[in-house]
């Protein structure tokens, strides 16, 4: 990926790069679904589960900075340009696989001994499945469809966010650099996601949902009204901002085990695979939707991409995308978080009840 070929002619370029993102993201979705899948299986505790979840999460956006960090030692060493992104892409690649043979080697074990599909009674059935089966199942669990849209909305309105910083922070706000802006909302985000999962204790995951988007929602309003020069005004509300991105990273997937369970209980098998795929299919679906949404409104908006000096519809178009934009999709997903039906003590009935279920499948055997 990170090699530039001797290749002249930029259609064969591009299909060059075209061939090897797909393999790239073909493989990592290979390892990072049953990766994700594992919160599931690590604990059953309702708590346990959003810190396991806020941990994985805020590594993986330090491992993001990280990367960054590395990206800017590299250029500051290495002068030729070719050479900077091969030495950056082996360094990452090195950083990027040996964490994940950590994980294997001191899960491993454990899966082996409880058996990766837990107390499922036809462990064969879900890898049985078709394409369209699946489809059925995640579409006919109502719980499963608020996840997906609480999850669809929040992702949408973080994209959307991230895609806009850039434009926002050098022609709204005339900054040279947009780097300390996200790196505040990225970077602050790793640090909320300690107090999202104290809260989310305290009070339960939809109680966090509402306080974090609550929050964000605010904030994110707030950026369509700042004016350029208040540059300290902006980076307080990127921190604040930074609290709801937590609450969006953290709560849905933490959410998600207590679906895969109430499937479990109603079906008599567990089927983690099929429902992390496609929380997996929403990850990628509002990366791409929110890039295409916010290039599709700088192209009718009149933006010049080589002019320092934007129209004012370009501007305004931007100062919507940072701001009424990302809060109305985030309103959205508020009200669907409303009608989330797994509460904690809903989740401690379906773990008893699925004790009862597994006593009584001994007996039967014995």
């Amino acid at each position: 990926m990170w090699i530039v070929p001797g290749i002249s002619s930029q259609t064969g370029l591009f299909w060059y790069y075209v061939l090897i993102s797909v393999a790239f993201q073909v493989f990592y979705t290979m390892v990072n679904l049953p990766y994700t899948t594992l919160t599931a299986e690590l604990t059953k505790d309702y708590d346990e589960r959003t810190e396991l979840t806020a941990f994985r999460l805020g590594s993986s956006l330090f491992g993001a900075i990280l990367a960054l960090a590395l990206g800017l030692v590299v250029s500051q060493l290495i002068a030729d340009v070719r050479q900077q992104y091969l030495v950056l892409g082996a360094l990452c690649s090195v950083v990027s696989v040996l964490p994940l043979i950590w994980c294997v080697l001191g899960t491993y074990p454990y899966a082996k001994q409880r058996g990766a599909l837990g107390p499922a009674t036809n462990p064969d059935a879900a890898q049985s499945l078709t394409f369209f089966q699946q489809l059925k199942i995640v579409f006919t669990n109502r719980a499963f469809l608020f996840v997906v849209g609480i999850y669809l909305f929040a992702w949408l309105a973080l994209q959307v966010t991230a895609s806009i910083i850039p434009f926002y922070t050098t022609f709204w706000m005339g900054l040279d650099s947009y780097f300390l802006a996200a790196l505040l909302v990225q970077g602050m985000a790793i640090f909320m996601m300690y107090f999202v999962n104290r809260i989310s204790r305290r009070l339960g995951k939809q109680e966090m949902f509402y306080i974090g988007i609550g929050t964000w929602i605010i904030a994110q309003l707030a950026l369509f009204f700042v004016q350029p020069g208040q540059t300290a005004f902006l980076y307080l509300l990127c921190i604040v901002v930074s609290f709801g991105v937590a609450t969006a990273y953290v709560v849905p997937w933490a959410m998600l085990p207590d679906v895969i369970e109430l499937d479990e209980l109603q079906t008599g098998q567990r089927r983690e695979g099929v429902f992390y795929a496609f929380m997996t299919l929403l990850q990628k679906v509002g990366l791409a939707g929110g890039l295409f949404l916010v290039g599709v409104a700088l192209e009718y908006s009149g933006f010049v991409s080589e002019a320092p000096q934007q129209p004012d519809s370009a501007l305004l178009a931007i100062r919507t995308f940072i701001g009424p934009v990302p809060m109305v999709l985030l309103i959205c997903a508020v009200i669907l978080a409303k009608f989330y039906p797994i509460t904690r003590q809903m989740h401690e009935e379906i773990l008893l009840r699925l004790s009862e279920q597994g006593n009584r499948g001994e007996s039967d055997q014995a």
